[in-house]
């Protein structure tokens, strides 16, 4: 188990080499760690193929800006686990999920490996610290939104430098595109092929997409780095960072009973009515 400045967490895989610390999980391990969570709990996202890869989308509109949030504790300060803790929360509100995805690289705790504001509330400092890991492949980067002043992704140390306050905000690692320009480290013959989520900002509107590639599909939903980086210049989206890999979950517009596999996450991000 990755602590500390590694933040590797617990299955965290290196988009160059598919192991940030030495670790390697065959496919059924994943699975038995709870990381299947079915398509049937998609039937309300935007499905895209693109280049021979398939992706689920869900976009979140200007005018939804305010209806996207980022959520890691619950009221006692405890982390909520994953998806089923934030769906109890939500319920104990009189509220459903309408999307939800996991944030980024964490470690244990689960704790974010870096920046994290929820509601505006800082609850975990940026970190300009060196590691191993995806979170630690330079540069990494911070997604942000702020209702007035819009959303964006940014290198870590260019949001240090920018004053913003946004209202949420998380740091994950690698920053897949930064104005347009895809990380020096992605390569476009990569061999490494997983399951990978990621969010962009597009740049004609600010329209925010969220994007994760098919967990049924053991072709079409295995991408690289590089690969799931074109997809989202394709979109429009001129930055983007990525969020995590074979873990990975999004949930759009599931049923209410929805059996829902359970997982570890840190902070997650949800659209609730």
């Amino acid at each position: 188990m990755a602590r500390g400045g590694t933040c590797c967490k617990y299955l965290v895989l290196d988009p160059l080499n598919d192991s940030s610390c030495g670790m390697r999980f065959p496919h059924w391990l994943l699975a038995a760690f709870g990381c299947a969570s079915i398509t049937s709990h998609l039937h309300g996202a935007e499905t895209v193929d693109y280049e021979g890869a398939r992706y689920h989308l869900y976009r979140v509109d200007r005018a939804d800006w305010p209806r996207l949030q980022l959520a890691w504790l619950d009221e006692n300060d405890k982390p909520l686990g994953d998806l089923n803790g934030l769906r109890t929360q939500l319920n104990s509100r009189k509220k459903q999920i309408v999307f939800a995805t996991n944030a980024g690289i964490f470690e244990r705790g689960p704790k974010p490996c870096g920046l994290t504001i929820c509601a505006g509330r800082e609850l975990v400092p940026l970190s300009l610290r060196d590691g191993e890991g995806n979170f630690y492949l330079k540069p990494n980067g911070v997604f942000y939104l702020d209702d007035q002043t819009g959303p964006g992704v940014m290198e870590a140390e260019e949001f240090e430098k920018s004053g913003l306050k946004p209202r949420l905000a998380t740091q994950s690692g690698p920053l897949m595109v930064r104005n347009g320009v895809i990380h020096p480290a992605f390569n476009v013959n990569s061999p490494n092929r997983r399951l990978r989520n990621a969010v962009g900002v597009r740049k004609k509107d600010g329209q925010i997409i969220f994007a994760m590639s098919d967990r049924d599909d053991s072709v079409k939903g295995r991408v690289t780095s590089h690969q799931l980086t074109r997809f989202f210049l394709h979109l429009g989206c001129q930055d983007a960072l990525y969020l995590d890999g074979d873990i990975s979950s999004m949930l759009v517009d599931p049923k209410p009973d929805a059996v829902l596999t359970p997982n570890t996450f840190a902070a997650m991000f949800f659209v609730a009515e």
